[in-house]
């Protein structure tokens, strides 16, 4: 059931509201797994945190239940994507919202008019989102370079879990520099392959190990793809070489079959979000995806 992730979360909560006040836990809670998974690195034995999206839900078009309110209730604090992903989660009424993207360092975020995944005007003349790109989390340098700040929230919320969190923090920091060294050592040499993205929900980390994006299918999440745009795609996979096209669990395929069928090449899928099993942790989720890349590449 959709709504599964928040019963379950509000469970725990009550279970946690059981335990003498010197052993009780804390429960924090975010919009997608993503955000889980970097948050309970940091929370570690501590608390708990749970997602509300169920694997294969799109934070684009989701729309929050009474259950999903009630368990940001219940939650110390609920912590979010980007204006552009999950921006119904400011809404919750949470004790506390965190924008994860407002941690990332100016430097490091990407802006959508600034690197083509977005055209400004439709064919119709309508004016499209502009702003940054808020899939921060496909680079592991850019949540190691957030993990300093969001502690730093953690121990806000919770004074007396600060030894936790900064211990935890140390270990999820090293483990993100070898998961950064592996990641750079697995894409060299496949620099200029340029493969189809159905959305910009893996631009950090095409950017971060010099992977070159073709084209997105759909440039505006959560919007379809009008068949003009599908058929400029179309002439532009064959005249950039383009190796594959990617769809994504969370949103519709068709669009990249009907390109990748015109143009006779392979379909791979990247799972930006996770959850399922072998895509719940961390590393995880990249290396998952990074194994998916590197297939399509090769």
């Amino acid at each position: 059931m959709k709504h599964t992730a928040a019963i379950t979360f509000l469970i725990a909560v009550l279970c946690l509201g059981c335990r003498p006040p010197s052993e009780q836990r804390v429960a924090y809670i975010t919009t997608i797994n993503p955000l889980r998974a970097i948050v309970a690195e940091l929370v570690g034995d501590r608390g708990e945190v749970s997602e509300l999206l169920a694997p294969g839900a799109s934070p684009h078009t989701y729309e929050p239940r009474p259950s999903d309110a009630m368990a940001a209730e219940s939650a110390l604090a609920v912590f979010y994507a980007a204006e552009d992903i999950d921006a119904w989660a400011a809404k919750l009424p949470a004790k506390t919202r965190i924008e994860m993207f407002s941690l990332v360092p100016a430097s490091d975020r990407i802006e959508y008019d600034a690197d083509g995944e977005h055209d400004d005007h439709d064919e119709d003349g309508h004016h499209h989102e502009t702003g940054y790109n808020g899939h921060f989390w496909s680079d592991p340098r850019i949540v190691s370079a957030i993990i300093p700040n969001l502690v730093e929230k953690l121990i806000e919320l919770d004074p007396a879990g600060a030894d936790t969190y900064r211990n935890n923090a140390s270990r999820f920091s090293a483990e993100l520099n070898e998961l950064d060294s592996e990641m750079k050592s697995a894409f060299a040499g496949l620099e200029n392959r340029p493969v189809f993205m159905f959305h910009p929900s893996w631009s950090y980390f095409m950017r971060r190990y010099g992977l070159t994006v073709g084209g997105m299918v759909e440039p505006f999440p959560g919007k379809e793809p009008t068949p003009k745009y599908i058929d400029e795609l179309v002439d532009a996979a064959r005249a950039k070489g383009v190796r594959a096209v990617f769809t994504e669990p969370q949103l519709p395929r068709r669009p990249a079959e009907v390109i990748a069928e015109a143009c006779q090449l392979s379909l791979f899928e990247l799972d930006p979000n996770g959850g399922g099993e072998g895509r719940r942790t961390y590393r995880e989720l990249i290396t998952y995806n990074a194994d998916m890349l590197k297939k399509a590449l090769q």
